[in-house]
C-alpha cells in the first residue's frame, strides 16, 4: 500500500472520480491540488462537494481554467479522472518526468481487504453484476471461503 501522508498529488479532473479520490487522499494525508479546465461557474457542484474538506482544515488548492504545466513541479502524483485523456499535455509530460499516474480505481484497488470482481463498459453491467452475484452465491455458501 502507497503512503500518501504528505505527498503532493495533482487530481486531474473535478467530476466524481475526481472527488471521490481527494476526499480520500486527504483523508489519508494528501496535500491535493484539484485541476480542471472548466471556470468556476461550472465548478459549483465540486466546490461545494470539498468544502467540508477544507473547513475541517484539509489543505485543499484549486487550479480551474486550464491544465498548466508548473503544476508537476513540485507534484508527487498525478491523479486522473476517468473522463481525463491520457494525451493531454499534463499527463504525458507527468508520465515522461516519472511522476506515477494513477486513478481512483487502482487506489482502491491498493487498499481493498479482499478480492473483487470489476465489472466495466458502457451497457450490460447490471445484467452482468447479478450473474457474477448468482455465480459467487451457487459456487460458496460461505461468503469469507475461496473460489
Amino acid at each position: 500500500m502507497r503512503e500518501w501522508q504528505g505527498k503532493k498529488v495533482v487530481i486531474v479532473g473535478a467530476a466524481r472520480q475526481g472527488i471521490a479520490l481527494t476526499r480520500y487522499l486527504a483523508g489519508q494525508g494528501a496535500r491535493i491540488v484539484l485541476n480542471d479546465c472548466k471556470p468556476a461557474s461550472e465548478l459549483l457542484d465540486a466546490w461545494k462537494a470539498i468544502k467540508e474538506l477544507s473547513d475541517a482544515g484539509y489543505p485543499i488548492e484549486w487550479v480551474i481554467g486550464g491544465h498548466p504545466l508548473s503544476l508537476l513541479d513540485t507534484c508527487d502524483v498525478l491523479g486522473v479522472s476517468g473522463g481525463v485523456s491520457l494525451t493531454l499535455p499534463l499527463v504525458r509530460k507527468a508520465s515522461s518526468l516519472g511522476i506515477p499516474i494513477v486513478n481512483d480505481s487502482q487506489v482502491f484497488m491498493e487498499v481493498v481487504p479482499c478480492k473483487v470482481v470489476g465489472i466495466t463498459g458502457s451497457a450490460g453491467k447490471t445484467t452482468t453484476t447479478s450473474l457474477v452475484g448468482h455465480i459467487l452465491k451457487t459456487a460458496t455458501s460461505e461468503p469469507q471461503s475461496e473460489l
